[in-house]
């Protein structure tokens, strides 16, 4: 419950201490004597936006506080996860500048304002002057009916399977997206691959290629040089081997060896070298003897380096670049087909996961249909009372696409008068006919919902007589175990109030002050007799201010 508000430099009030009561009270005064600047220090504790036009002219800053008993255990436990206790006392500031700098407080502990939002946006419940035009926009009734009574346990299966379809269908998004950018990228891909695949290439092979077409293109002089060769170490007709030359000059050295130990060491390189020279001679008559080469083997051997052209050329430039992209390509292609194979899967589990969600969907759609019979039945009983009793609301209930709260496309019909057709409330009902319905709507939800105060910003708007009558004993009887404010300019609605509160704006040396007074009985007579008939308050105007405030109390 707020207890207090302290308001101090914002706009024309340059200090105010308002205290606050349970049961229901009502703010009253001339027009423009600051009533709403209240309702905007009471939003900004709320977290929401404050603009530095709210420094009173002449001020450093301004300065609203708010004192808060009994906090709902909803909003205790939320404070709890931020580390924030509330148990015992809670103390909400908010601060701004004239340069325009905001701060926010909790417990004189300071905090950015949206924690102040995430709080206690739910501590209290507003309804401003345009707040009923909201009934005009149909995407708001699905939270009304929401609010009032569907199942929340069908609403969080939906919800957990909503977020599993969304989950699959983002998945399928980006894998759809992939394959079609790859889908000329796999077939290029399938060619490349399989066409390195079949060339079989490997450096170790290029290398042996190119080793055979040298031989062969040289073999003639090859045969030639190792012929020569065998005859310059065995000799033939003509001349002395140099492997005969070498035995010669071992045997003749080894001969005089024994008049100089060095001569034995050469006789011994000598005779080294002989048998080194004979087995190298062995080796190239043994070469000789097995060289075959067929020339018609370099035709078959140059188609086999072609292809290593063609390739290095495609994918090199060598041998190793080209296996190289083979690899990558391999891969890359095996996550395109891997790609492919995983969206088969998931649209098999989004079929799954689609059937559940539409089973969930059907439920829910079912639930708020048997819902808002309930509401319509209460929020016309009330609109009864208001003195709109051919009132009927009807539910259009259209098929959407799956959205985060269900596949309904929630929309309120409404006949104001009997053999009327069901409408729009936009094409129907008059302002005065809807802030009633508003009210009606409130009043009904306010037995559901935790939030434990309520302020309502001149909902009278475009109501008088009676039905303001009805108004004011609506919310007195909606502020039993609750605390409701209300701005009003209605002496019926006034006189229900439990407890009155009187915005006067003064001037004083060339400045504007507004003041905010608790009234006792007799103000309280004289308020009302004022709204009734003016500054000029008359006997008579007096006299009924009178009766009205003791219907009220005894009605």
């Amino acid at each position: 419950m707020l207890c207090e508000l302290i308001i101090e430099n914002v706009a024309v009030i340059e200090k105010a201490s308002i205290n606050f009561s349970e049961g229901f009270t009502c703010l009253t005064g001339e027009t423009g004597a600051g009533k709403s600047i209240i309702i905007d220090s009471i939003n900004a504790i709320m977290g929401e936006r404050i603009s530095k036009n709210i420094v009173r002219t002449g001020a450093d800053k301004a300065s609203i506080v708010a004192v808060f008993e009994n906090l709902e255990q909803s909003i205790i436990d939320k404070a709890l996860e931020m580390d924030i206790d509330l148990r015992d006392e809670c103390i909400v500031s908010r601060q701004i500048t004239a340069e325009g700098k905001s701060t926010a407080r909790i417990n004189a502990v300071p905090y950015p304002v949206s924690v102040l939002k995430t709080l206690f946006s739910d501590a209290i419940n507003i309804h401003g002057q345009h707040d009923s035009q909201s009934l005009l926009t149909p995407s708001k009734h699905i939270g009304i009916l929401d609010s009032f009574g569907t199942d929340s346990a069908i609403k969080a299966t939906y919800g957990q399977l909503y977020k599993e379809y969304i989950s699959i269908e983002k998945q399928i998004k980006e894998l759809e997206e992939i394959d079609r950018d790859k889908r000329n990228t796999l077939d290029l891909l399938s060619f490349q691959v399989q066409e390195i695949e079949d060339a079989q290439l490997s450096a170790e092979e290029e290398q042996q290629l190119n080793n055979d077409k040298q031989l062969i293109k040289n073999a003639e002089h090859i045969l030639s040089s190792l012929s020569d060769a065998y005859n310059y170490l065995f000799g033939d007709d003509d001349i002395l081997g140099g492997l005969s030359a070498l035995q010669e000059a071992a045997m003749s050295t080894e001969k005089v060896c024994s008049f100089a130990e060095v001569l034995s060491n050469i006789s011994e390189k000598l005779n080294d070298a002989a048998a080194i020279a004979q087995d190298a001679g062995f080796e190239l008559k043994s070469f000789m003897d097995d060289f075959d080469i067929d020339i018609s083997d370099i035709d078959t051997i140059e188609e086999r380096l072609d292809v290593y052209y063609r390739m290095k050329r495609k994918y090199g430039p060598e041998v190793e670049d080209v296996l190289a992209f083979y690899e990558e390509s391999k891969k890359e292609l095996e996550k395109i087909e891997f790609a492919r194979e995983k969206l088969e899967k998931l649209y098999d589990k989004r079929k799954v996961i689609t059937d559940k969600l539409s089973i969930s969907a059907g439920r829910l759609t079912q639930n708020r249909k048997d819902v808002f019979d309930k509401l319509a039945s209460e929020i016309q009983q009330s609109l009864v009372f208001l003195n709109m009793p051919d009132v009927k609301l009807y539910l259009s209930c259209e098929e959407k696409k799956y959205s985060s709260d269900g596949k309904d496309d929630i929309e309120f019909l409404i006949s104001t008068n009997k053999g009327e057709n069901a409408k729009p409330m936009a094409k129907i009902a008059s302002g005065g006919e809807l802030s009633r319905i508003m009210l009606a709507i409130k009043s009904v939800l306010a037995e559901k919902e935790d939030t434990h105060t309520l302020i309502f910003d001149e909902i009278d708007t475009g109501v008088s007589g009676s039905a303001a009558m009805k108004i004011g004993k609506l919310l007195k009887q909606t502020s039993a175990g609750k605390q409701v404010l209300c701005v009003t300019h209605s002496a019926q609605i006034a006189a229900f109030a439990d407890n009155h509160l009187f915005i006067q704006k003064n001037t004083r040396d060339d400045s504007t002050y507004t003041s905010v007074t608790l009234l006792d009985e007799t103000e309280r007579e004289r308020e009302v007799a004022r709204i009734i008939s003016g500054d000029n308050i008359s006997q008579t105007a007096l006299m009924n201010a009178r009766e009205m405030i003791s219907l009220a109390k005894n009605s």
